[in-house]
């Protein structure tokens, strides 16, 4: 189906007459006729005025591809695309799950620390305090060690 067969088409299916199309678009009604009959053919800016108002990409109304065919994307292309959307969804969701781990690990650190100081401080031991603060401090380590080796059976 060519452009001006389309058009006569697009125009008869939105129930407008040749007259009505070239007072939306301010031409005349002999260019309407005209481009129906393929004597001529629009303007870009009519082309485009007239996809807007059939609801149709340009492509499907001068060549009659679908928006779906022209996108390139086959069913043999679209399986291998959504496996990388799906690899990048994966690699992304890692990356959220490691920067939120590592700001628990800062946070372990540091409230590691504050309660083996308080507990110096409450028992009024500082040595007790120290080893605590330190203690507190290297608990977050020896989480994120733990993980470690939870995940690495986890994969296996």
């Amino acid at each position: 189906m060519n452009f001006s067969e389309r058009l006569r088409l697009l125009r008869k299916e939105k129930g407008l007459s040749q007259e009505k199309l070239a007072e939306l678009l301010n031409v005349s009604r002999q260019s309407v006729s005209k481009w129906e009959s393929g004597q001529s053919y629009p303007e870009i800016d009519k082309l485009i005025t007239l996809s807007d108002l059939f609801k149709i990409t340009l492509d499907d109304l001068i060549k009659g591809k679908k928006s779906e065919d022209i996108a390139g994307v086959d069913d043999e292309k679209e399986e291998p695309l959504q496996q990388i959307m799906e690899e990048k969804e994966e690699e992304i969701s890692q990356q959220i799950i490691q920067d939120n781990d590592e700001g628990i690990d800062e946070y372990l650190m540091l409230g590691g620390f504050v309660i083996g100081i308080a507990i110096g401080l409450i028992t009024d031991n500082i040595i007790l305090g120290t080893v605590g603060g330190f203690l507190g401090f290297g608990l977050s380590y020896i989480l994120k060690g733990v993980k470690g080796i939870i995940n690495k059976h986890e994969i296996k």
